[in-house]
């Protein structure tokens, strides 16, 4: 026979789970409601502003230039941009490649900037720009540069391989490097000039450049004793003295000043 249990006893109990329910939807509402309070001062006070904004790879422009761009001050809203807007924004300008931009230690902001490697100048009109990496023409910089100056690269193709042999050089033997003259003809279309910051004039062919530069330190480093002269890199290595180049030259030229005196 089933036990009976009379309502006299279960109302103890359906009272308790009543209170224990009541309890429970009165802490949460409690919590809503601090968790509320929490966030709008939070947001009414200097901790949800942006404090410092740090920028980072800045060459071609300078940081205060792509501070601007990017529309974030100080004690702008922390949480009141969107990153990724701002990436693709600054992405946008001239010379640059990637931008990431990353929320940092609650209050700061920072900003990667990814521009594209300055190679050369290069006649531009009546001025010099500077070439990219990725073959465009970068029309001015705040910073100088230590990069060669190309003459006579008009033609485009020309000026992609040329760059593509400097982007493979070692960053020491690319900073000696003075100027390039582009000296190729229907018959060899390959061929470069290369003028050095140690006084070495070098010949060479576009497509083994930067490999036979890779040889360049130690190549000078046995002319030491010698008087500076032209390397030649078109197909071996050999080296001549400017003097037995342009010696004879010399010679006749104060002949003939010493007759018209």
């Amino acid at each position: 026979m089933d036990k009976v249990i009379d309502i006299e006893d279960r109302i103890p109990s359906m009272r308790e789970k009543r209170r224990r329910k009541t309890n429970k939807k009165f802490l949460f509402v409690l919590f809503i409601f601090g968790l509320a309070l929490l966030l709008l001062l939070y947001f009414q006070s200097p901790l949800s502003k942006v404090k410092d904004i740090h920028i980072r790879g800045a060459t071609l422009y300078d940081q205060q230039f792509y501070l601007e761009e990017s529309g974030i001050g100080e004690n702008s809203p922390f949480w009141g941009f969107d990153a990724q807007e701002v990436e693709e924004k600054l992405s946008a300008i001239a010379g640059v490649d990637e931008v990431k931009v990353t929320r940092k230690w609650m209050r700061d902001v920072e900003i990667n900037i990814s521009e594209w490697k300055m190679v050369a100048y290069i006649e531009d009109g009546d001025d010099f720009g500077l070439l990219l990496e990725n073959g465009e023409m970068f029309p001015d910089s705040i910073q100088n540069p230590n990069v060669p100056i190309l003459n006579k690269v008009d033609d485009e193709e020309v000026r992609k391989r040329i760059t593509s042999q400097l982007l493979k050089m070692d960053a020491e033997v690319f900073q000696l490097i003075s100027e390039i003259i582009y000296t190729g003809s229907e018959d060899d279309a390959d061929t470069i000039t290369a003028y050095m910051d140690d006084g070495y004039e070098v010949h060479a062919v576009i497509p083994t450049f930067a490999e036979k530069m890779a040889y360049y330190p130690e190549i000078t480093s046995q002319l030491d004793e010698y008087e500076k002269g032209i390397i030649d890199m078109e197909v071996g290595t050999f080296f001549t003295p400017f003097s037995e180049l342009y010696g004879k030259k010399e010679e006749s030229d104060m002949d003939v000043e010493e007759d018209e005196q």
